[in-house]
């Protein structure tokens, strides 16, 4: 059929021919953009590269299935925050106990060569037995004076005269050591004698002798009865 001098079928045919060409044409620009020169499409290549990093997925998921809110040094009851997480991190120090009056109660320092000495002088006192054997050479004069101080401290501090000590009944219950100072080999230890009655602070001087120590010098520091006068 003809008009106006145009055929139509040749018209059909043409636009035809005309989208079929823009079709592949399309076509091939689309493969253009999702292939590389190996011929690999974007999504060959997202599918590689996910398998290839899958182990860091399974990484994170152990992660956040975590219980991190307690750490084994910590009780359970403790809910764990950054500020209490510092404090289990830090290392604790020691906490010793303190008479006002006498000092610190921290004896870490008192060494047991040192301590043997201390501990056998404090009973021989307090049962009457000499302490000879603890003072060092030419200082068992220390020793009588303080015997002597002591017996005249318990009169005028207590109100009668001071009792003999033995195995039995013992001068003193109680022996409290505070925490020495050291200078050197030599130690200063303070020593408080409880009794029912009050107590007595004394100063042991220790210094070291060949390998061994001794004590040198006694001093009464104080007295106090057992109602806090």
């Amino acid at each position: 059929m003809e008009y106006a001098g145009i055929n139509i079928k040749s018209i059909s045919v043409i636009v035809v021919f005309s989208l079929l060409f823009t079709a592949v044409s399309c076509a091939n620009s689309h493969t253009v953009i999702l292939s590389d020169n190996a011929g690999e499409t974007l999504r060959s290549q997202s599918d590689r590269k996910n398998k290839e990093i899958l182990w860091t997925r399974e990484l994170e998921s152990m992660r956040l299935v975590q219980d991190i809110t307690h750490e084994d040094s910590v009780d359970k009851a403790v809910k764990l925050t950054p500020q209490t997480v510092v404090v289990s991190a830090a290392q604790a120090q020691p906490v010793y106990p303190f008479i006002d009056g006498f000092g610190s109660l921290d004896t870490s320092l008192i060494t047991r060569d040192v301590r043997n000495v201390l501990d056998t002088f404090c009973k021989n006192v307090s049962t009457g037995l000499s302490a000879d054997p603890c003072m060092a050479d030419g200082c068992l004069y220390s020793y009588v004076l303080f015997a002597d101080d002591l017996k005249n401290g318990w009169k005028s501090s207590f109100g009668e005269d001071i009792p003999e000590g033995s195995e039995n009944s013992p001068l003193f219950t109680k022996m409290i050591y505070g925490a020495p100072f050291i200078d050197d080999a030599d130690y200063e230890i303070p020593v408080r004698f409880e009794c029912s009655k009050g107590y007595v602070d004394i100063l042991l001087y220790f210094e070291k002798t060949g390998s061994e120590y001794k004590i040198n010098q006694i001093e009464i520091q104080k007295w106090g009865k057992a109602n806090g006068q």
